[in-house]
């Protein structure tokens, strides 16, 4: 009986405020659009980042009167590393055919030797990218050791900082759309004061009141979470799949698998429901006397 009583006090508060439950529930959708987006932006953050670390390599140029001796014992202790991941020998001849593939039109005139051999170094982590070329420079038959240091701490930089943005912008939406519930219940408790004293007279306990004014805190974020959800879902679809088969360097960036669509959806459900609880909590406990 009770179950059924919050119900048809719910519904009966979402018919009486309507336009304001309609703009609560747009305002939590665009809210939630706003988070879910940050989410997917995420996501491409993450892609691009690995993209990125995966193609930093250390460099280390050998000089042409190494000795095969001189060239093992450096493979030997780039192996030894725990930051390498993977050592790759590039022999002089290989050097030349790669950049007579990728400058053809520079490579005429130029000796097959004229380039040196050298190693190729990937890395577990992109960090270490310093330390390893430090403990490799000046190693015997070592000529130059290259890994693009400020371009590396260029990236990194931009990572941590696209991440904590992204991070703030999530607090900061969810902070206001458990605003936004808040004085929407508020409204509620406000147009309803007469009659909420009224049941206080006569006995009604602080939840029994409180109860269909949460689930129509709730209901209005799970509607606006759902229309959010369809919205983000609708644009990987309609739009990001596309611009991937449309660009190719972006495929990879922008292909998002049916897991990390499902945890954005169950993201935003979470957080949807938990804005909603906690926003009507709040107006509750602050502008009702129960």
């Amino acid at each position: 009986m009770k179950l059924g009583y919050f119900l048809r006090e719910t519904v009966t508060n979402l018919r009486r405020n309507f336009l304001m439950t309609v703009a609560a529930i747009s305002t939590v959708a665009i809210s939630l659009l706003l988070l879910g987006g940050v989410q997917i932006l995420g996501l491409v953050v993450n892609r691009m980042t690995d993209e990125w670390e995966a193609k930093v390599e250390v460099s280390v140029y050998m000089r042409d009167d190494a000795s095969p001796n001189e060239e093992q014992a450096l493979a030997s202790d780039l192996t030894k590393m725990n930051e390498v991941q993977d050592v790759t020998y590039v022999s002089k001849e290989q050097a030349f055919a790669e950049f007579k593939e990728q400058y053809p039109d520079l490579w005429e005139g130029l000796p097959p030797d004229a380039l040196p051999a050298s190693y190729r170094v990937k890395l577990l982590d992109a960090n270490d990218a310093v330390e390893v070329a430090a403990r490799v420079e000046g190693a015997p038959g070592v000529d130059e050791v290259k890994f693009g240091g400020d371009v590396i701490k260029t990236l990194l930089q931009v990572n941590t900082l696209l991440r904590s943005v992204t991070f703030v912008m999530s607090v900061i939406l969810m902070i206001a759309a458990g605003a936004l519930i808040a004085n929407t219940i508020r409204l509620a408790i406000y147009a309803r004061r007469d009659e909420i004293g009224i049941m206080k007279l006569v006995g009604a306990t602080n939840w029994f009141i409180r109860i269909p004014f949460m689930l129509e805190g709730l209901f209005a974020a799970l509607v606006g979470a759902a229309s959010a959800i369809g919205i983000v879902l609708g644009a990987n679809w309609l739009l990001f799949s596309r611009i991937g088969r449309a660009i190719p360097l972006l495929d990879d960036v922008l292909r998002f698998s049916g897991g990390e669509l499902m945890g954005v959806t169950f993201v935003l459900i979470g957080v949807g429901a938990l804005v909603g609880l906690i926003g009507s909590g709040l107006a509750l406990r602050r502008f009702l006397e129960v």
